[in-house]
């Protein structure tokens, strides 16, 4: 199970996926569940140099690269504060966050005071 963080639970989280959420890379293509304009659907992702381009079954979207940065670490920060509040569930019954849980998913600061313009985001 090298390829995912499990923080000594029972609940893994997929690194590569957080590879591909927080550090896009020219030319990855992979499919992944991504929350989307329409909810949460299965996206294949194609990373460009300037461009990013997202297919579903329902439609398709071009986006620049740093709008998908945003959206990408938006979307990894809302699946890592999810982990890490149901561990904290499973070892204390409460779902308060340990300090310095940003740390096991790839964050160098707390995600919660990352700032965007939520006026540009949407698609």
């Amino acid at each position: 199970m090298e390829n995912f963080i499990t923080n000594g639970s029972n609940l893994p989280i997929n690194y590569d996926k957080m590879e591909r959420l927080l550090n896009p890379q020219m030319s990855d293509h992979y499919q992944m569940q991504f929350y989307g304009k329409y909810g949460q659907r299965i996206y294949t992702i194609k990373v460009g140099r300037k461009w990013v381009f997202m297919r579903s079954n329902s439609h398709k979207v071009r986006m620049p690269l740093e709008k998908f940065k945003v959206h990408a670490f938006l979307q990894w920060r809302r699946e890592a504060m999810t982990h890490a509040s149901s561990i904290s569930y499973m070892e204390t019954g409460k779902y308060s966050r340990a300090k310095g849980w940003w740390k096991h998913y790839g964050f160098d600061y707390n995600p919660k005071y990352f700032t965007y313009d939520a006026s540009r985001l949407a698609w």
